[in-house]
């Protein structure tokens, strides 16, 4: 089930950034995971939901978008 949250911190260079959950934990994605817009048009601020994983490195946000998901 999708969950919400907003950008926190975008390293664009580097193509990576933080989303802050509504309970205080942030959450790193990558350039790959942004399903819509393009990672380059995301900012600080916007409101997005995303998938959390559990990686090798600890949770993650996959399948990030602005909007609604669709077949999620």
């Amino acid at each position: 089930m999708p969950q919400h949250g907003t950008i926190a911190r975008l390293f664009a260079d580097e193509g990576y950034g933080f989303i802050e959950t509504p309970d205080g934990r942030e959450l790193y994605f990558s350039r790959e995971n942004v399903l819509h817009p393009a990672f380059e048009q995301l900012t600080s601020g916007t409101e997005v939901q995303f998938l959390e994983e559990l990686a090798a490195e600890g949770p993650q946000a996959k399948r990030v978008s602005v909007g609604k998901h669709h077949g999620a």
